[in-house]
């Protein structure tokens, strides 16, 4: 991809530590934001999905990669513009394509 000035982010939340009575130990555990890949993140107002039950869903979000990406639906992720957050929500769908080595994703 030429143009991937943002940088994709996923949330990856550890649990806490639990002692030999099963409870939890405090100061273990959290969560933090883990770099992915490069990628392109434009605001999305056009696009509509339909699920299987009929519901329609518009992301806010339409996410292109540099590279495949291990993100499934569900994921909490976030496009970072160097400091700033660019655009921050749950993955709704992943495509990546068969001959070009990118994904797509909408959040």
């Amino acid at each position: 991809m030429i143009f991937a000035p943002h940088i994709l982010q996923v949330k990856v939340i550890t649990p806490m530590d639990k002692d030999e009575f099963g409870r939890p130990i405090p100061g273990t555990g959290g969560e933090y934001w883990q770099e992915v890949c490069k990628c392109r993140c434009d605001d999305n107002t056009t696009k509509e999905f339909s699920s299987d039950n009929g519901s329609v869903y518009r992301p806010n979000y339409h996410v292109v990669c540099e590279k495949r990406i291990t993100v499934k639906a569900g994921d909490e992720v976030r496009c970072m513009d160097g400091d700033s957050v660019r655009g921050q929500g749950e993955v709704y769908t992943v495509k990546s394509t068969n001959y070009f080595n990118y994904s797509e994703l909408w959040m």
